[in-house]
């Protein structure tokens, strides 16, 4: 079996075709691109050609997904545009990982995922239109604690604030990534 190595002018690897020796060649010339013919199978993801030595090389170890591969020297470069991508996106998983854990009040500690939150949300609003209302509310440890209407409104109080402070967070992390200009500077960046 023979495979057809079909390539850009940078080295890109385009397409693969494997099959017969004559038919191979016979598609390989009708692309109009420059092309290699192996006896083996070639996995487009780790391999490119060096247009120099026109040989199937395979790519270096990528040193993180800010590296973007050079054609012409063979070798990863740091991209800031994508190392700032890269860490704005690692900033908004963090921040989603802590907006939606827990927060506390008054020592007591509460789930604040998306169900948790739109609870409390309603436990305030029955607090706000009955001032003797009382909840037994399981808290994140399973224990139960009983919150009268005041203290329903604090724990709502405490919720929007602890949203707010992981958004305040994140907008100062984004900030800082913003103003990199160095690989040094953006993998300083954490949550």
């Amino acid at each position: 079996m023979t495979t057809a190595i079909m390539y850009d002018g940078e080295g890109r690897i385009t397409t693969v075709r494997s099959g017969n020796s004559a038919g191979v060649q016979a598609d390989a010339q009708a692309s109009g691109q420059s092309y290699l013919l192996v006896d083996e199978e070639v996995d487009l993801d780790t391999h490119y050609v060096n247009v120099n030595t026109t040989t199937l090389t395979p790519y270096p170890e990528k040193p993180s997904n800010a590296h973007v591969f050079d054609y012409n020297t063979g070798t990863w470069g740091f991209d800031l545009s994508t190392a700032k991508h890269e860490a704005w996106s690692m900033i908004k998983v963090a921040r989603h990982i802590e907006e939606f854990g827990t927060f506390t009040w008054s020592m007591h500690t509460f789930q604040c995922n998306e169900i948790s939150q739109r609870r409390i949300q309603s436990a305030v609003q029955l607090a706000q239109l009955d001032s003797t209302t009382s909840v037994t509310w399981t808290l994140s440890d399973n224990t139960t604690q009983v919150f009268n209407a005041i203290e329903l409104q604090q724990i709502g109080q405490a919720l929007s604030a602890h949203i707010n402070a992981c958004h305040d967070k994140a907008r100062a992390k984004r900030n800082e990534i913003n103003s990199a200009t160095t690989e040094e500077q953006i993998n300083s960046v954490s949550w």
